[in-house]
């Protein structure tokens, strides 16, 4: 990745920007003033700088299993600490930050239930855990294409938001709080919506083209007269995101550690 790459993921993200902003308007209506903060999957910063304009006076850092988005992130020269890593091992001691936020990158990890397990125990007693990630309808369209064309699995399976609430309650999370939302963007072709994917690094597909995935040209060919079935009476093509956002905090008075 380069900066033009990067510019290229920016561009391409206008389901993760809005995501973005409408975790910004729920973080302004909680009294919270953390000193120490967390970006778990921050790409090259689009969520990061937003809370850094909420947040200026924390310390601020971003995790991300990709050095080049890391590396080139849209941040220039704000003071904020980029650590490289997955989120089944996330290198911080316990109760290190006041707030863990993530945005539209849980799914990244097919093992959720570490992933959560990793973000209570690096959370502080009474600190925040604010997040966003995507739902079984996710791409629907997209799924829906493909299962008229073979039986290969395409599209990654996501968790439902009532086994994301039974697993933080499992983990003594505290106040949770989740809802769920659909974001519909319109294409006027399939091969927009791919690119978008793949400019974005997206971890809901299985495959990204037929370069990359060994899928012929006659079965992409297919698939898109299959999408077809869904353009609208406008005449564009939808592409559905089930989104899941979801908050919590840690007991202050929560004896509960779990080790690495």
């Amino acid at each position: 990745m380069n900066k033009f790459i990067s510019k290229k993921y920016v561009d391409s993200a206008v389901v993760q920007k809005e995501i973005i902003k409408r975790l910004m308007d729920r973080l302004s209506f909680i009294n919270f003033v953390p000193r120490k903060i967390v970006d778990l999957g921050s790409g090259v910063g689009l969520s990061t700088d937003s809370l850094l304009k909420i947040h200026p006076s924390a310390e601020f850092f971003m995790v991300d299993h990709s050095f080049d988005s890391l590396n080139f992130n849209i941040l220039g020269d704000k003071n904020v600490t980029s650590v490289c890593a997955n989120f089944k091992n996330i290198p911080f001691e316990n109760s290190t930050f006041d707030f863990v936020f993530s945005s539209s990158a849980l799914h990244w990890e097919l093992d959720i239930q570490t992933s959560f397990k990793e973000i209570f125990r690096i959370l502080k007693p009474g600190g925040l855990f604010l997040f966003s990630t995507y739902g079984p309808d996710t791409l629907i369209e997209l799924r829906s294409a493909w299962a008229q064309i073979d039986k290969s699995k395409h599209v990654n399976d996501f968790y439902d938001m009532h086994d994301i609430g039974d697993l933080m309650q499992s983990l003594n999370f505290m106040d949770s709080v989740l809802d769920i939302e659909k974001i519909i963007i319109q294409y006027g072709e399939v091969v927009q919506l791919q690119k978008d994917l793949k400019n974005i690094g997206s971890k809901v597909l299985r495959n990204y083209d037929e370069k990359s995935s060994g899928i012929s040209t006659s079965k992409m060919k297919a698939m898109y007269q299959e999408y077809e079935n869904f353009r609208s009476k406008m005449g564009y093509l939808p592409a559905t995101y089930e989104v899941i956002y979801g908050s919590a905090w840690k007991k202050m008075d929560n004896i509960i550690e779990y080790s690495k």
